[in-house]
């Protein structure tokens, strides 16, 4: 349904800083065991013959570039590991100021193009955000009628319940439609959800629940906004994951927040590169410079928060801990896909034993073999809003592209 309806260069070799140290000795717990295919975790099993598969090298052939690792420990390069990306920003009111927030996924297809089509920016269809429970999300109101204006729909900017750091906030909101009732009252801008309650009490306007449910991030609100990155101007394949934020531009006159999109894998070994925008828990949302959003563990043991793997020791890289890139279980196409990111640790036993993983097949044929662990981040409670993106929409907006 729409808005209308009702129903990579050389990489660092630096090993972790002490405070990813700290980061990876507070979140492993008790080792995991084996996933399918689909990146759900089964029992473990014993070591098998999976080792004597593995190759002294491997080559990893990607849309942009081919990757070769010679032998066990050494670093993996990748051409284009932090891309800079423009976001288009969309505007909209919180307790009557204004609020900046992008649009990067929609639970409805149709949404998901909509916004596509207004921003000039791919939005993700993503179905299973339509499953995000009702504590994990937040309210948005998008007008049908009334004052004409910059909303989407032709009408006044919508109106959003919560910024970050308030109680209730979620980037995962739920659209709500209002319309004014024709007979019953001057139309009139609102801008807070308590104007929208009063208005709607007094019978002059109804607003209509729908089930479409998209990430808006918010970036820039009363008071705060993403903190810019401490090395913003000076971005490169080296440049550390963890360097005080994840934006190194906010333009509200050019309506565009500058992204820093970090490179990794899908479930079958395609690129994609992703940006972080929240988190939980406040440990390492803090480390990655993004707000901490309490909403975010409601989606623990949810569809909504499928796996995505990060490594801890082997292959060195420009991974978050610093070793290799991540692997999500889904594209960003692909029917499982959600932005919320269930964090788990892969650990090799004996890091000079490594090997370049590309895919949930790779990770299986460790765990069968008996080589690696995989641990759920901080006792599986790691949610990370970190939206994928293929190569065509991040080169498409590349900084400077345009």
């Amino acid at each position: 349904m729409t808005y209308g309806n009702k129903k990579t260069t050389n990489m660092r070799v630096a090993v972790l800083t002490s405070v990813a140290v700290l980061f990876i000795a507070a979140a492993i717990g008790t080792p995991s065991a084996n996933l399918t295919t689909s990146g759900q975790l089964l029992q473990e099993q014993e070591p098998g013959s999976g080792q004597e598969e593995l190759s002294e090298t491997a080559n990893v052939t990607t849309a942009n570039s081919t990757t070769t690792t010679t032998l066990p420990g050494s670093v993996l390069k990748l051409s284009n590991a932090n891309v800079e990306i423009d976001v288009p920003l969309m505007k909209g009111y919180e307790n009557g100021n204004e609020i900046f927030f992008i649009a990067t996924d929609a639970s409805d297809n149709q949404t998901a193009v909509q916004i596509t089509n207004a921003t000039g920016f791919k939005v993700n269809f993503a179905p299973l955000l339509a499953r995000t429970p009702e504590e994990a999300r937040g309210q948005a109101y998008v007008f049908e009628n009334g004052i004409e204006g910059e909303g989407l729909l032709g009408f006044q900017l919508p109106v959003i319940d919560a910024r970050p750091g308030q109680d209730g906030y979620s980037p995962l909101l739920q659209i709500n439609l209002v319309r004014w009732n024709d007979e019953a009252a001057q139309p009139t801008e609102l801008r807070s959800e308590e104007d929208i309650i009063s208005a709607s009490n007094a019978g002059q306007l109804t607003v209509n629940n729908t089930d479409v449910i998209v990430n808006h991030p918010a970036v820039q609100w009363q008071g705060g906004s993403l903190p810019i990155r401490e090395d913003a101007g000076n971005i490169t394949d080296e440049s550390p994951y963890m360097g005080g934020g994840q934006v190194t531009d906010i333009d509200t006159a050019k309506m565009t927040a500058t992204f820093v999109a970090h490179r990794g894998w899908g479930p079958d070994g395609k690129t994609v590169f992703y940006i972080v925008t929240d988190a939980v828990p406040e440990m390492p949302a803090a480390m990655m410079g993004i707000p901490f959003v309490p909403a975010d563990d409601s989606l623990v043991g949810t569809p909504v928060a499928p796996d995505l793997f990060q490594f801890t020791n082997g292959i060195k890289g420009t991974g978050p801990m610093g070793f290799q890139s991540g692997i999500g279980a889904a594209n960003p196409d692909d029917e499982n896909y959600s932005p919320m990111w269930k964090i788990s640790f892969i650990e090799w036993k004996d890091p000079s034993q490594a090997r370049v993983l590309e895919n949930l097949n790779d990770i299986n044929m460790m765990l069968q073999g008996g080589l690696i662990t995989i641990t759920p981040a901080m006792e599986g409670r790691h949610i990370v809003n970190c939206p994928f993106f293929d190569v065509e929409t991040t080169s498409e907006h590349q900084k400077g592209s345009s």
